[in-house]
């Protein structure tokens, strides 16, 4: 207090807190690659950082003190967290046993544990005496009012719910400082959320909106230089459809391949999008200028009573599914792709028709799922209508309409172990280069791979602890097949890829080849999207 009686600034502001933001483990999936980082040697523990605990962190007034611990990195000690003032458990549904384990564990820890995040949203009872707070949907607004509210003493709810949606021009830049970037292959940003379809599965409409809500040009290129300087080679732009808003998409690509001009080696980057991407000439090619290398495409079926019936009209539209793959990846961009089955129109023909697609397609890494009926979605709620929930089921979450369950989940793995057979997959692969000329040369002008004895000595390594850990798992009959593929990767000549770009290859195949032989967590495993 000061000499006059007034109160200090720093009196008016309220206590110092101690925040500690928690992101719990992810098993392995299709696009984790666990199996394949723990043999690259290095640092790296986790394919991608998970973006919103930098931005969490970023909403915290900078008088606080905060800490954030991602379980994928590095192990929670919970008797560390004695004297935090408030511990923030972040999760998605993929996450929700580590997340129920999380907080467990921090009962009679002391301060206020509060939850956040997608799997709350949809499913506030499962955390009914588990957390001292809740945040429902976004919490831009609500999470720096409850921390300075608790602050300043004045009192505080049990749940909070924005009653406006994020602006997102509003939103500070990810605090990248307290990420343990060196643990991490790929860095995350966020351009927009919302997407302008209506898919009967989806909850990105119910969380987000259908009218995308955008960061401006400048936030995004000031986040994508912090990335560079924390030394990321990789940024995966996690919006769920980036093109939702071509017109502003645009104006981005234009200012990032500007952007990119300015640095001694340009960032890799990749997203999602809708399949109509393959429809913008002039955006596939501003993607390829901004040095986009990949793109992650909801195809979901080849059924078009399917898309019809799950109101993906957006995939029926033009010429076939097949054909629009190709225009992209003649774009110069790596195809990867969601599938789903278990639709209400999917007979036991669907296993092989989806197989076809993909084979047809050349899609060398995809997401294959047995349909989720996720909480809060129209899916959701017509199945519970209908009486066909399931909820007892981690695998198969409903009730099929032309097939059992039993039939659903033993086609969805056979599918999976068929799509991912070694021969099958690395023919998809060599295919894509040998279809698409322009593929295969903007390939070769962004891949360059690191020569000399070092990188030659670390190949060699690294090919050493694959061999051993396909002894370790009594898979040797993979060692004949990457031989065959190396093989067959010689005989494409000039298009062969790179040694070092086919072991990356070979490693990829390894992490999919090992979680699709091991225990499947749930329903949700194969349905996550590569976003943070």
């Amino acid at each position: 207090m000061a000499a006059d009686g007034t109160r200090t600034a720093d009196e008016q502001l309220g206590r110092v807190l101690r925040i500690c933001i928690i992101n719990p483990r992810f098993n392995p999936s299709i696009w984790s690659n666990d199996y394949a980082i723990a043999l690259y040697g290095g640092p790296a523990k986790c394919n991608m950082v998970t973006g919103c605990l930098a931005t969490l962190a970023a909403l915290v007034d900078p008088r606080h003190h905060v800490r954030i611990i991602d379980e994928n990195v590095e192990d929670i000690d919970f008797e560390e967290l004695r004297g935090y003032d408030v511990i923030g458990v972040t999760g998605m549904i993929v996450q929700r046993w580590h997340m129920y384990r999380i907080l467990d564990a921090l009962r009679g820890i002391g301060g206020r544990v509060v939850v956040g995040g997608p799997l709350v949203t949809c499913d506030e009872a499962a955390f009914e005496g588990k957390c001292d707070v809740a945040f429902i949907g976004e919490a831009e607004m609500t999470w720096p009012a409850y921390l300075e509210d608790l602050a300043a003493g004045r009192p505080t709810l049990t749940r909070y719910a924005q009653s406006a949606r994020s602006d997102m021009t509003r939103i500070p830049k990810p605090r990248l400082d307290l990420i343990k970037s060196e643990r991490y292959r790929v860095a995350s940003i966020q351009f927009s959320r919302g997407c302008p379809y209506l898919c009967e599965f989806c909850d990105i409409i119910v969380m987000f909106g259908r009218v995308p809500r955008l960061k401006t040009v400048e936030q995004v290129i000031a986040e994508l230089q912090d990335v560079h300087d924390a030394g990321f080679r990789q940024c995966f732009l996690v919006d769920d459809n980036f093109i939702g808003n071509k017109r502003e998409a645009k104006r981005l690509l234009q200012a990032i391949a500007a952007w990119q001009k300015t640095l001694p080696r340009p960032l890799n980057l990749s997203t999602e999008a809708s399949v109509n991407l393959a429809d913008e000439p002039d955006l596939l090619d501003l993607m390829r200028q901004a040095n986009f290398d990949r793109v992650f495409v909801g195809i979901e079926t080849p059924n078009l009573a399917s898309l019809k019936e799950t109101r993906k009209t957006q995939n029926l539209r033009g010429d076939s599914l097949v054909a629009k793959v190709q225009r992209i990846r003649n774009a110069g961009l790596i195809v990867t792709g969601g599938f789903i089955v278990g639709f209400d129109e999917d007979t036991p023909e669907i296993f092989e028709a989806q197989y076809k697609f993909i084979h047809d397609s050349g899609i060398v890494m995809s997401s294959i799922g047995i349909l989720a009926p996720l909480p809060t979605t129209p899916l959701y709620e017509r199945l519970e209508a209908e009486g066909r929930l399931f909820p007892d089921d981690p695998e198969c979450a409903f009730i099929p309409k032309q097939m059992t369950r039993e039939q659903l989940k033993a086609g969805h793995r056979a599918l999976i172990e068929r799509v991912f057979a070694p021969d099958a997959f690395f023919e998809r692969a060599f295919r894509s280069l040998h279809e698409s000329q322009n593929y295969n040369t903007v390939r070769r002008q962004r891949y360059r791979p690191a020569a000399g004895a070092r990188a030659a000595l670390g190949q060699a390594a690294t090919w050493l602890r694959l061999l051993r850990a396909i002894a370790s798992k009594g898979y040797l009959s993979l060692v004949a097949a990457y031989h065959r593929a190396w093989r067959a990767n010689r005989d494409l000549g000039d298009r062969a890829m790179p040694a070092a770009e086919f072991l990356s290859l070979c490693l990829a195949h390894w992490h999919i080849y090992c979680i699709s032989r091991g225990p499947q967590d749930s329903v949700y495993l194969e349905q996550k999207r590569p976003r943070s």
